[in-house]
């Protein structure tokens, strides 16, 4: 793996477990092995490393929002697998969601897109929904549908900062709480079997 590489996969896993304002780049050089000018020969600036980090997240994000619920498959499974996908990304690049208090204004990549990178959500949410209500597991109006895609995306967006501030936030299990909750917002609504599922599914991946 080149140096470059290297820096990012590391730079992205100690922000992730440590805090983005917690983590400088002596330190990261000192564990990489390299000296402090050879990590700024790559990065001039931990900001610098935040924009790499996001270009690769903007590709990782367009892959999850590429998933949608087929008429062929049990919506459930594919909700399963969405979340999967989605608790994946928010492992991966969790810093990215808790801590813009630290690294204040979104990269260039993710600022410029962020408006459509949250209807992306909100459609794709609303996708899963709908097919829901469509085959008869959740009972829930078609015209307020729009209303739940957009609370969920912003459960689930803002739900680490959330526990950041509750002093929760940077357990492991941080990320598979904030999609049990993010339950909370249909289960109710959905056929008794279809909530199991779900939320058997979501316990799972907070036990791991």
């Amino acid at each position: 793996m080149k140096t470059r590489e290297r820096i990012i996969e590391l730079a992205q896993r100690r922000f992730n477990e440590l805090g983005y304002g917690n983590v400088t780049t002596a330190a990261l050089a000192a564990e990489l092995g390299i000296s402090e000018g050879n990590l700024w020969y790559h990065f001039k600036t931990k900001r610098d490393l935040l924009e790499a980090i996001s270009e690769q997240f903007f590709v990782y994000i367009n892959e999850r929002f590429a998933l949608r619920p087929s008429k062929s498959r049990d919506v459930i499974d594919d909700y399963i697998a969405l979340m999967a996908a989605h608790e994946s990304e928010l492992s991966s690049y969790r810093f990215l969601y808790r801590d813009q208090s630290d690294y204040g204004q979104h990269s260039a990549v993710i600022g410029e897109h962020i408006a459509e990178l949250y209807e992306k959500s909100k459609r794709q949410f609303k996708a899963f929904f709908g097919e829901m209500v469509r085959v008869g597991v959740l009972d829930w109006p078609r015209t307020r549908i729009d209303s739940l895609a957009i609370n969920v995306t912003i459960l689930i967006r803002f739900g680490l900062e959330y526990l950041r501030e509750t002093q929760q936030a940077f357990d492991s299990r941080a990320v598979s709480r904030t999609f049990l909750q993010h339950l909370t917002l249909f289960e109710h609504q959905l056929e008794p079997s279809a909530a199991r599922r779900l939320r058997k599914a979501a316990k799972l991946a907070t036990s791991d």
